[in-house]
């Protein structure tokens, strides 16, 4: 039977961030973290929590403004940098010295600054479907129009944000807008159209009806700008780095720049996963990831797997 313990943890400027901590009585493999995409809450990660936690404690927790936690005290403190030092204390409220540091999307970005800020905390790092940095220029593999689409947006929002705020709560929570939403991340390729599990496709537009756009464009806009790229070649905790074939978000070459950047790392490609094959694909990447933990020496010393249930 697995246990759950939840904090509210006070992040760098004051903010009360949603975080717990999933563990069986016998997990004694090394603390595994885990750091969101933008605009995503605790969900894409159930399946990792409920695999793993009878080996490994497993941490999830909401960035500021996200999720559970508390809209941000300073909109202008939504960096990568605060991100990575708010997982710190996280960790911290959980008595966890060292972790394996997984990050999905921009958590990529969290993580490896988790690495290059507080390198003695990072056991190992596993950025998944993500980029170094300025994710935003190569979405689509199209630079210039994904970047002019973004501050068009972003502008739209800042000039606008109640009125944005209800439309977006109105479309989402609606059964046309939800279908309609749903309908064009399966057939643009956001997600894979097959694959993905509506009830995880439902969970992610349910959070994001309710998250504030002025939070989500904010966040973007540091992780646009925002790059890991220079100290890569200093990390060198063992990286698993886990890419998507069909990731329209961050393309497969990006994974594969990084992986050349960094010291101790290799890649994983997920045949045909998209940006969110991390629950569309979770069989294939957690036999991946108990395989890199066991190899990194990471692994409890009986890490069979189980099936366990949430207390």
């Amino acid at each position: 039977m697995l246990r759950r313990r939840e904090r509210v943890v006070e992040a760098g400027d004051g903010t009360s961030l949603y975080a717990r901590l999933t563990q069986g009585p016998r997990a004694q493999g090394t603390p595994l973290v885990c750091a969101n995409g933008v605009g995503v809450s605790t969900i894409f990660w159930r399946y990792l929590e409920e695999d793993f936690a009878a080996e490994h404690p497993v941490v999830a927790w909401d960035y500021r403004g996200h999720g559970r936690s508390e809209f941000p005290r300073d909109l202008e403190g939504l960096t990568i940098e605060a991100n990575a030092d708010d997982m710190a204390r996280v960790l911290d409220a959980f008595g966890i010295e060292r972790a394996v540091c997984l990050g999905h999307s921009m958590g990529c970005q969290v993580v490896y600054t988790f690495a290059h800020r507080h390198p003695e905390r990072a056991a190992a790092l596993v950025p998944m479907l993500g980029a170094v940095g300025r994710p935003v220029h190569t979405f689509l593999d199209a630079e210039l129009p994904s970047l002019l689409a973004f501050l068009f947006a972003h502008g739209v929002v800042r000039r606008f944000p109640e009125p944005i705020r209800r439309g977006q709560r109105r479309l989402l929570t609606s059964r046309v807008g939800r279908r309609l939403a749903s309908r064009i991340a399966r057939l643009s390729g956001l997600v894979h159209a097959e694959r993905m599990p509506q009830e995880d496709l439902d969970a992610y537009l349910d959070h994001f009806g309710v998250l504030a756009p002025i939070v989500f464009f904010k966040m973007a806009e540091k992780m646009a700008t925002h790059t890991a790229a220079p100290y890569l070649p200093e990390i060198e905790a063992p990286t698993l780095v886990v890419a998507g074939e069909r990731d329209v978000f961050t393309p497969l070459y990006l994974s594969e720049e990084a992986v050349d950047r960094l010291p101790n790392a290799r890649l994983f490609v997920l045949p045909e996963g998209s940006h969110a094959a991390l629950v569309e694909q979770p069989e294939a990447l957690h036999a991946e990831l108990r395989r890199f933990l066991r190899e990194a020496g990471l692994s409890a010393p009986d890490s069979a797997a189980s099936q366990p249930r949430v207390a």
